[in-house]
């Protein structure tokens, strides 16, 4: 992915629909800089049960045009195919600041966007495995609450001991003095205040 240049000013064109990745291709080969904000997300299959990644636009529709501050030659990109129009203000095309065109670009190459197993992992909000995942939520020695309505110890406070081999969590819970060793699964658990 080409980085946006600072530098440029920056527009936003809206293709036709579903005609983002043309007008994208089209402005590019007209000689200008494009930024297509995508994001991804995963599909999976009812048959096979196997996800998919499918990329789609992050603004359905529209995409960033990047001129230089002395040549803007917006009638060109406006016959580029794809293209519906430049927007604008009563004739007059509304520059975009470029800090945003890269806070936007900066948040796509971090996933921040994706709703994806690689996107969530890449962003540490999950890991390669369940036990990795929960211990990342419920490390070793957090103080955690029984949050689990249905459960024998609902609201009672527990120390975490470990994470066991299948995901589960083993907490101590202070009963009748005396510090118990009790199973949990992670959604019986939230983190206490």
């Amino acid at each position: 992915m080409k980085l946006v240049d600072p530098k440029k000013v920056w527009y936003v064109v809206r293709s036709s629909v579903r005609q983002e990745e043309k007008a994208a291709t089209s402005i590019r080969q007209a000689g200008f800089d494009v930024y297509f904000p995508r994001m991804r997300i995963e599909r999976k299959h009812r048959r096979t049960n196997t996800y998919t990644e499918i990329e789609k636009p992050l603004m359905t529709g529209y995409l960033f045009v990047g001129f230089t501050s002395f040549a803007k030659h917006f009638g060109m990109v406006a016959n580029c195919d794809g293209v519906a129009e430049i927007l604008s203000v009563q004739g007059e095309p509304i520059p975009v600041d470029a800090n945003d065109v890269i806070a936007i670009q900066t948040a796509e190459m971090a996933h921040c966007f994706d709703d994806t197993r690689a996107g969530r992992i890449f962003r540490r909000e999950e890991a390669l495995t369940r036990k990795l995942t929960v211990e990342m939520k419920f490390p070793p020695g957090r103080d955690v609450l029984v949050s689990d309505e249905s459960h024998p110890f609902r609201d009672f406070h527990a120390i975490v001991e470990e994470v066991t081999k299948s995901g589960n969590i083993r907490a101590l819970v202070t009963l009748f003095g005396r510090a118990v060793a009790v199973e949990f699964q992670a959604g019986q658990l939230s983190p206490a205040a």
